[in-house]
This record gives C-alpha cells, structure tokens and sequence, in this order.
C-alpha cells in the first residue's frame, strides 16, 4: 500500500478501535465481544494496519493470536490517539450544553469586577451557565466560539458592536494595614514614605511620575517597588498592606466600598483606554446571550 506524504502519512483510522481491542485483550474474539462486531471485521482492519506498515502486528499460532513486538509498540500509540480523542470528544459537548453562554474577558476584570457579580445573575437566571473564559488577547470574534467579551482597548474593533462600560481612571490606593505607628496619608508628598507598586501594561501610559506631576510634585525617584503586568495581582500585593497602588478605580471598587482599600485623594488619572462589551451583531439574536449582556449593561449601571 502506497504511503502518502507529509501530514496525512497516516494509518487507516477506521482501523484503530478494532485493532487496540485486540492487542489490548490479545484475542481476536475477546476484542468482538467488547465492540459488537464480529471477528472477520476485526481480523479485516487488522490486516488494513499490517498492510499499511508492511509487518505483522499479531503472530497467528493455530487458534490463537499474540502481539509482536511492532504490535505492543503501536498499541501504545493507539491508545493515546484514541485517549486524546475521547477527551476532545467529551469536551466539545460541553459546547451543546443547553443554556450555555460564552463570555471572555480578561484575568483582572473576571477576578476584580465580575466573579462578585456573577452569582446574582445564575440566582435570576437558573436555566443559564457562564462559561467565563480569561485571557488578555484580544482574538477576533468572527472565527472564535465566544458570545461576549469585556475587553480594554480604545473601542476600535472590526466588525463588532461596542458599548463602552466605563472609563477607566487610576488614583493612589492602600490598605488600612499598611500605616503603623501613627503614620499617615493626608498630603501627595507622605507617599514617598511607603513603597509604591506598579502596574507595567504596555498599554497603560498612566504612572506615579505621571500622577506626581499631575500633583506639581517633580524630580521624585517613583521607580522603586513592586512591579506587575496584572493589575488584579497588584491590588492584591496593595490589600496585603504591601505598598501604595496607582490601581484601576473600576478594578478596585468593591475593595474601597468594603474599606480593604483606601482611597486617600479625589484626584485622579483618566487612563488612554475604556472598558467595553463587544460582540458580533447576530449573537444578541439568541435570547440567553441577549439576557447575558442585558444583565452585564444593568450591573455597569447602563
């Protein structure tokens, strides 16, 4: 049997489940029982593989039957083929699972703004399940099996519609643990007395020296501290009571409303970029996705 090149250099697939359960039971007649077929089919599709690689996979003595050592080798293979197979096939009915909306966004509005939202809108809505899918690329959503996304950006996306859910601004942020021994934060200048923490986006211009001049503060060293590229990771370190964060007032709000976080002044920086809910037109045509993103517009207060 001729072999053919590149990628579909390949054995006859059809052939796998009959040929594993042989090798597997080293009986040809065993191997029938456990897949309802009969033995001449499970003799015919191992005679396909040892056609196609040119070599016996069974030695045949009288009525009985043994893997060769080629046969134990290629079993092995079968089975993770056939292993990895079952998983993909068990996972994509995940994605026939009725009531079933897909939401993406990123790791930091999931974890800072939506995971606490998310259990009114199952408590109103029973019969509909979140997949909550996180990640900061932002892949197109033509070919991608997502319904909605919250993303960070300018609100120029092809292709899709956008409603933008908030601006974004940033203001200094800490914790009540962090002051000790009478310390306090009432003027820009006492920040200099604590260790900053920084956000480094590459998308984000915003930054302490940034909010210092803002201040008419200038020629202060800001560089030193904790530095994170995400910005629900910096909250955190700044809820430990490890330092002063230019934090995101969005990401934040539950945290200040709580009093884990303090917000010492009113002044702030608007940040280059919004949060906004995206998705291709002919999604809200389904009545859960529909639901979905109504429920995301009442919690931003739209």
């Amino acid at each position: 049997m001729k072999r053919r090149a590149g990628f579909n250099r390949l054995p006859p697939l059809s052939a796998l489940r009959g040929f594993e359960s042989a090798a597997r039971l080293n009986s040809f007649s065993k191997a029938s029982e456990e897949l309802f077929m009969t033995q001449s089919a499970i003799s015919h599709q191992v005679k396909l593989l040892e056609e196609y690689f040119g070599q016996p996979l069974f030695k045949r003595v009288n009525r009985t039957v043994e893997v060769t050592d080629a046969g134990i080798d290629f079993l092995k293979t079968t089975q993770l083929v056939l292993s990895q197979l079952q998983k993909g096939t068990i996972r994509l009915e995940f994605f026939n699972k009725p009531g079933l909306v897909v939401l993406t966004t990123s790791p930091s509005i999931a974890n800072k703004w939506l995971m606490k939202r998310l259990p009114t809108f199952k408590n109103s809505n029973p019969d509909l399940d979140v997949w909550l899918y996180t990640k900061y690329a932002q892949e197109e959503l033509e070919n991608a099996e997502i319904d909605l996304a919250i993303w960070h950006g300018s609100g120029d996306w092809a292709g899709v519609e956008t409603i933008k859910l908030f601006d974004d601004v940033v203001t200094p942020l800490y914790s009540p643990k962090l002051l000790t021994n009478n310390q306090k934060i009432e003027q820009p200048e006492d920040l200099v007395n604590f260790p900053l923490i920084h956000v480094e986006q590459v998308e984000r211009r915003e930054d302490w020296a940034a909010w210092f001049a803002q201040e008419g503060i200038h020629e202060l060293t800001t560089a030193v501290g904790y530095n994170f590229n995400d910005s629900s990771l910096a909250i955190d370190c700044t809820a430990a009571g490890q330092g002063v964060v230019l934090g995101s007032v969005i990401l934040a709000q539950d945290l200040i409303a709580s009093g884990d976080l303090i917000r010492p002044f009113e002044s702030q920086l608007d940040t280059e970029f919004s949060y906004y809910l995206v998705y291709r037109p002919e999604k809200i045509k389904h009545e859960n996705i529909e639901r979905l993103r109504q429920w995301i517009l009442s919690e931003a207060g739209l």
